[in-house]
């Protein structure tokens, strides 16, 4: 059944979300394509005023794109969920033989697997506009920094990459179940539960920034402590780096357990569909 849910999910998705994907791909397409028709660097007057017309415009419509795709990938993650589970749709996907942790667990796995796919098409979209020359020479870049990276770092540096890419994808969960937890918490109200739930959201950052600020004082008041703990940084860096990365999956994994949490007491305990 949960299967069916994610395959449920990943087809609304897919119809949403597939066509901006292609016209990411399609605005590179066409800058690329402009990219063939550019003057020699000694032109002036017209033919370069037009070039560079059509590959600004054919660029910013390239960039906005991106932009919306990340945006809607966000947006259709909330309003699959909202829909999903505090609408009429609700009252069928609530009456399934499935756990409100396994509907918790479909969705954050479909929202997921877009983001992804987004992360793809932006990469693709990339390779398409700099095919040729400058593909080669971004590539040399890489390898030559990737070398340098590891030659530097060693075994460290591959335990870098992998302790950044899993505080992406823990940063990524933890972006949707926050979403999700703030949606659950403002269908509790009577009324107004869209406007409950951006209340709870922008609470929780006044929180944050309320916690930041005492942080920020107490660090102006032991200027000493942080100049020590800044000393035993400089002096053990690479052991700072993984203590960073992993304080942050922490964060991140802590938090999202308690949003986690939150959300399936409410959907467990707290259900409200009228």
């Amino acid at each position: 059944m949960v299967s069916k849910l994610i395959k449920y999910d990943f087809r609304s998705y897919f119809r949403l979300l597939f066509p901006v994907q292609l016209i990411i791909l399609g605005f590179a397409l066409i800058n690329r394509v402009i990219q063939f028709f550019e003057p020699p660097l000694d032109a002036v007057g017209g033919a370069s005023t037009v070039y560079n017309g059509f590959f600004i415009s054919s660029l910013v419509l390239y960039i906005i794109s991106i932009i919306v795709c990340i945006v809607m990938t966000v947006i259709v993650g909330i309003v699959r969920f909202y829909q999903g589970m505090y609408t009429n749709e609700g009252y069928l996907n609530h009456t399934l033989p499935v756990t409100p942790t396994q509907h918790i667990f479909a969705k954050l796995l479909t929202s997921f697997i877009f983001c992804l796919g987004g992360l793809l098409a932006i990469f693709l979209s990339f390779m398409v506009i700099t095919i040729g020359d400058v593909n080669i020479e971004v590539f040399k870049a890489f390898f030559y920094l990737a070398g340098k990276f590891f030659a530097r770092f060693g075994a460290n540096g591959g335990l870098y990459v992998l302790e950044f890419i899993l505080l992406l994808c823990v940063a990524a969960f933890f972006v949707f179940i926050k979403l999700y937890c703030c949606i659950s918490i403002g269908q509790l109200a009577k009324r107004k539960k869209v406007l409950l739930a951006f209340g709870i959201f922008f609470g929780i950052y006044v929180v944050k920034q309320i916690i930041g600020t005492f942080f920020a004082i107490f660090v102006s008041l032991n200027p000493q402590l942080f100049d020590r703990l800044g000393e035993w940084i400089g002096q053990h860096p690479e052991p700072s780096v993984h203590i960073f990365f992993i304080i942050m999956i922490l964060y991140h994994a802590l938090f999202g357990v308690m949003y986690f949490l939150i959300n399936k007491y409410i959907m467990s305990k707290k259900l409200n569909l009228t």
